[in-house]
């Protein structure tokens, strides 16, 4: 076996003399030496080098120079990653970072071990052990992490500390050794991921919203007229609360919901228990990007709150319309859309979870370029609210 193959085992291995090894070491500490003479004002030129440093990215990456790091290809860091100046990270074993993720200045992330046993450790062995980062996660100036550790999402990781030990998710965390201080009071839809459920908090979010998104939905489908609807399709179905209104609203029709969330798809399944047994009801999961239906299915379509997370919604909304029956009508409700005056606390929503939220004039362009024929806007007075109705 290859001194690199025993290294991804996690097993000793020669670091130090390995040609392989030391060949992609030079060459990835090539491109951060270059990385670290880039002007700051040259961002293009930037986001080109860290594109070949990384082995994974999401958007919106900044890592302030100077950074190092072994082989690069070992690093994954989701979206809205940050590292500030000095940020070293040793990625023998893969580190892996999730979503918004902050380093501050002056930390190391260190896979690498070597042997207590001194002769071994003259002779150049070493050994990595994996680092994991949850999402949301702060990490204080000068932070070191060792090798082997797994930090939680929604954790703050105190400044100086060393970690040397998995710390939880949703703490307050901080010294040397590093040792969980406090819990943090977390809103279940930063634990639950609103963007695709998760977990218990996903359950627990999907739960709540369906009582808080109640309002909202029963004056959107006060402009829906059911009659004649036999098929009826909600996409983004969550905790499946507008999956039952619509069966109450339409008896003899049909209601399927669809979601890509598998704690959504089970929490709207258990919510429609009896409508399912009844065959009234069907909740399969699909994403809108490729729905599972043949072209003119659905007489009526509802989508509540969920446009915000749509992965590419433009072409999303032409899928809408592709399953749409000619003469049919597709009803868009959310309870905020982009206009101004919005409170601040719903700015910071939009940003924090990188909502996508079009104005009237954005929402009337964006369903005539997906083939609409005619599009009705409906806004309550006194609230963010809207409905965007579509005609095919």
């Amino acid at each position: 076996m290859t001194e690199k193959g025993k290294r991804d085992l996690g097993e000793y291995y020669d670091a130090v003399n390995d040609q392989e090894l030391i060949r992609e070491r030079i060459y990835v500490k090539d491109l951060c030496h270059e990385y670290n003479m880039i002007r700051p004002s040259a961002t293009e030129k930037k986001a080109d080098l860290i594109d070949k440093i990384l082995g994974k990215k999401g958007k919106d990456c900044e890592i302030i120079a100077p950074f190092w790091c072994d082989y690069g290809y070992n690093i994954e860091v989701g979206e809205n990653f940050m590292a500030n100046h000095n940020c070293v990270i040793l990625d023998c074993a893969k580190v892996t970072f999730g979503n918004n993720v902050f380093v501050g200045p002056d930390c190391g992330f260190y896979t690498a071990g070597h042997p207590l046993d001194v002769m071994r450790r003259n002779a150049g062995l070493e050994f990595a052990l994996p680092i994991t980062v949850g999402d949301n996660v702060w990490f204080g100036g000068g932070v070191k992490v060792m090798p082997g550790v797994t930090i939680g999402s929604n954790t703050v990781i105190g400044g100086g500390s060393v970690v040397v030990s998995d710390i939880p998710s949703g703490v307050v965390a901080a010294g040397n050794p590093c040792r969980v201080i406090r819990q943090l009071p977390i809103d279940d839809t930063v634990l639950g991921n609103p963007r695709k459920p998760e977990g218990e908090a996903g359950a627990a979010m999907l739960s709540r919203m369906n009582e808080s998104h109640g309002p909202v939905t029963e004056w959107a489908l006060s402009f829906m007229d059911p009659g004649g609807a036999n098929q009826l399709l909600d996409i983004g179905c969550g905790g499946g609360a507008t999956i039952g209104r619509l069966a109450r609203l339409a008896p003899e029709a049909r209601v399927t919901g669809v979601d890509y969330s598998p704690v959504s798809v089970q929490e709207s399944r258990d919510y429609n228990e009896n409508l399912i047994q009844e065959g009234r009801v069907e909740v399969i999961e699909a994403s809108v990007e490729e729905l599972p239906f043949a072209d003119d299915t659905f007489d009526r379509i509802t989508t509540v709150e969920s446009f915000y997370f749509w992965p590419d919604p433009q072409e999303n909304l032409k899928e809408v319309r592709r399953v749409l029956k000619p003469g049919g009508r597709f009803f868009l409700i959310a309870d905020i859309y982009g206009k101004a005056g919005l409170d601040q606390a719903v700015l910071e929503n939009v940003e924090l979870y990188d909502l996508f939220n079009p104005s009237k004039e954005e929402f009337h362009i964006l369903f005539r370029n997906a083939g609409f024929i005619a599009v009705k806007i409906h806004i309550k007075e006194g609230t963010d609210w809207i409905c965007v109705e579509g005609i095919k």
